[in-house]
């Protein structure tokens, strides 16, 4: 209280309604991965950056889209019509079609991050790295790695166990582990028996598992490079080719061979300027610019000539020899296009000639025709009549000048960004001339349209990890976190791999030796796909066998914590033990009428205890220890249903 001392009227506030506690989200999944490609909308690397999403057009925009199928083989009957498709054992990048299940089934916001891109090989080693990378994350409640159901039994659970022991010792997620793929009731039983016999005991209250994986007709990413050379009649390999005599079609296809071998050469088409990789082009005139603009001088600049000259007809992609597209329509379509854009930049190098005589501090001479790569009359071949006349100006020894400098300094940095921009349009126009032929083939081959459309129909499997995420989501929102997130259908789901009955449904429920459930996926007549089964690996633990009682105490757990922060360093007193007490009686009231606690009344549904000679000593208090106890009696699920029928005798 303040001590007055002016005669006057005071006015002073004082609070007596406690804090209220704000309620954590309860389903925000962290999925780790492999996707196509992990790259900002500005700039920068997501590669191992947890980022947070929302839609599966974000996911698309900073990840990419789905990996390409891999096929083993496609049969055709005596017609040349669509048989079967066999897929490849390589098709083993789950994460994407487990966002699609996510989001088809209420899943809301969510945490991606990627350990790399569809076309490395899954390592334990980078899951791990991923997971501990979410680790610093607080908002996700729910860890997935569905990508890691394709290693081998040991590293599958090496990561299994990785994210267990994070959600023990952080407490507020849990993990959703799926088994390994099985396509038969033999194969089910060795994968579950791989998973209970690897996982090893620790803070197996924190995670669920679920079997069988899920049969799903989303769309594929496979086109005419991924079928032209799996097909087979029976039972020998023919090309596409040779299933049609029409010229039209013919000449389609091999136009459409040549725009893929253009668009599978731009990599070594740009390295063929360096003599390196992608990375080593943009190393070399990166530091080339870097290096004139710190310390300009004749070296520098010949070699920025020098690269922008040689660059020039490989950008175009008219040049003769090696670099040349092969696709007369690509020439004229991307590289004509490109040049024109190009030109005023090329045009500015050569005018900044003269605009740096005199100002370098060596002789210099770099006239384009000088340049071996490039002639005064290759000049005129490419560029035609928007060919810019040539400098025959030497730039000799003189002062710099500053304000020059500066012009010619901003000048070459336009070039080298519109360099940049030129050959990310190459790529584009490559990408996009390959797109449209082969739309063009589509309409116009239906043998090829009856296979495409066969292959896209083929059903591929996925584990259920991303589906059961969107599940407790979808319950979380409409019924609250307490509900067990089961007897619920799922969408985008054809069926199980393989169909579970009563005794499977029995052994996957129950482990007599350790306590492992795991939950089954059952597909029911006339109702779908259902999700059967609510309980954590710790199936034997009458506190935490079910997963909806683990994910309502992370809930209140978490949400207590994070809205009692404004209790630190309080007065240890009977003032703010009332406070806390107030708060958290009055946050857990509302969740039993929302009915997530049972009892007739909040006594019997709670209690919150705090105070001197109930939860804390002098000792404490001295100590600066306040101490909270806080019970629940959170709803069950009625997991058996046991109807009991008696004969009556006749009374009347």
């Amino acid at each position: 209280m303040p001590t007055y001392r002016t005669p006057d009227v005071y006015v002073e506030e004082i609070s007596v309604f406690p804090p209220s506690v704000a309620e954590v989200e309860t389903a925000v999944p962290a999925f780790v991965g492999y996707t196509a490609m992990a790259a900002r909308i500005t700039a920068g690397d997501l590669k191992n950056v947890p980022t947070r999403i929302t839609s599966l057009l974000e996911f698309e925009t900073l990840f990419g889209g789905a990996p390409e199928l891999d096929l083993d083989h496609v049969d055709l009957d005596a017609g040349n019509r669509f048989l079967s498709a066999t897929l490849a054992a390589t098709n083993t990048k789950y994460l994407y079609d487990s966002l699609r299940l996510f989001f088809d089934n209420g899943g809301g916001p969510a945490w991606i991050c990627s350990v790399g891109k569809h076309t490395d090989a899954v390592d334990k080693t980078q899951l791990i790295a991923g997971l501990a990378r979410i680790a610093t994350v607080d908002e996700p409640t729910i860890l997935l790695f569905p990508d890691a159901a394709g290693l081998g039994a040991d590293d599958l659970a090496a990561v299994q166990m990785a994210a267990l022991n994070q959600c023990g010792k952080l407490g507020d997620r849990v993990s959703v582990l799926d088994t390994r793929l099985a396509t038969d009731k033999t194969g089910h039983t060795a994968v579950v028996d791989e998973l209970r016999n690897r996982i090893g005991i620790n803070s197996l209250k924190y995670g669920a598992a679920y079997a069988p994986w899920l049969q799903l007709n989303y769309p594929k990413n496979v086109g005419y490079a991924d079928i032209k050379s799996k097909l087979k009649k029976g039972g020998v390999a023919v090309m596409l080719n040779a299933l049609t005599g029409d010229a039209g079609v013919l000449a389609l296809l091999q136009g459409l061979d040549q725009a893929l071998a253009d668009l599978a050469g731009l990599p070594a088409r740009r390295a063929t300027v360096s003599g390196g990789t992608d990375k080593a082009i943009s190393d070399t005139f990166g530091a080339t610019l870097l290096a004139y603009l710190g310390t300009p001088d004749a070296a520098h600049m010949q070699d920025l000539f020098a690269f922008v000259y040689k660059i020039a007809p490989l950008v175009d992609g008219m040049a003769s020899g090696a670099g040349a597209f092969t696709h007369a329509g690509l020439k004229g379509d991307a590289g004509r296009a490109i040049t024109h854009s190009f030109i005023p930049a090329m045009s500015e190098l050569i005018a900044l000639e003269r605009e740096l005589d005199g100002k370098l501090t060596a002789a210099y001479v770099a006239q384009y025709s000088a340049i071996g790569a490039l002639t005064t009359a290759g000049w005129a071949t490419l560029f035609g009549a928007d060919a810019p006349a040539a400098s025959t100006t030497a730039i000799s020894a003189a002062a710099d000048d500053v304000g020059r400098l500066a012009a010619a300094q901003a000048a070459i940095q336009r070039i080298f960004g519109t360099l940049s921009s030129a050959l990310a349009n190459l790529d584009d126009a490559a990408a996009a001339y390959a797109a449209n032929t082969e739309a063009n083939l589509l309409d116009s081959f239906a043998t090829y349209r009856d296979i495409v459309r066969g292959v896209n129909n083929t059903l591929t499997a996925c584990p259920p990890s991303g589906a059961v995420a969107g599940i407790y989501a979808l319950v979380d929102n409409q019924r609250g976190v307490w509900k067990a997130p089961a007897n619920v259908s799922l969408t985008g789901v054809i069926a199980p791999t393989y169909a579970l009955d009563s005794d499977d449904t029995d052994n996957l429920n129950v482990d007599a030796t350790a306590g492992k459930s795991v939950n089954a996926i059952r597909s029911f007549v006339g109702k779908g796909t259902l999700i059967w089964g609510a309980r954590t690996l710790a199936g034997n633990d009458n506190e935490w066998r079910y997963i909806s009682v683990r994910r309502f105490f992370n809930m209140v757990e978490e949400s207590v914590k994070k809205s009692t922060y404004w209790a630190v360093f309080e007065p240890n007193d009977a003032n703010t033990w009332v406070k806390v007490r107030g708060m958290i009686e009055s946050y857990l009231t509302q969740k039993w009428r929302e009915g997530a606690l049972a009892g007739s009344t909040t006594k019997d549904a709670f209690f919150v205890r705090c105070g001197l000679g109930t939860t804390m000593s002098s000792q404490d208090i001295l100590e600066g220890r306040m101490y909270v106890e806080i019970g629940m009696a959170v709803v069950r699920p009625a997991e058996f249903i046991i109807l009991k029928f008696y004969h009556k005798l006749q009374t009347s």
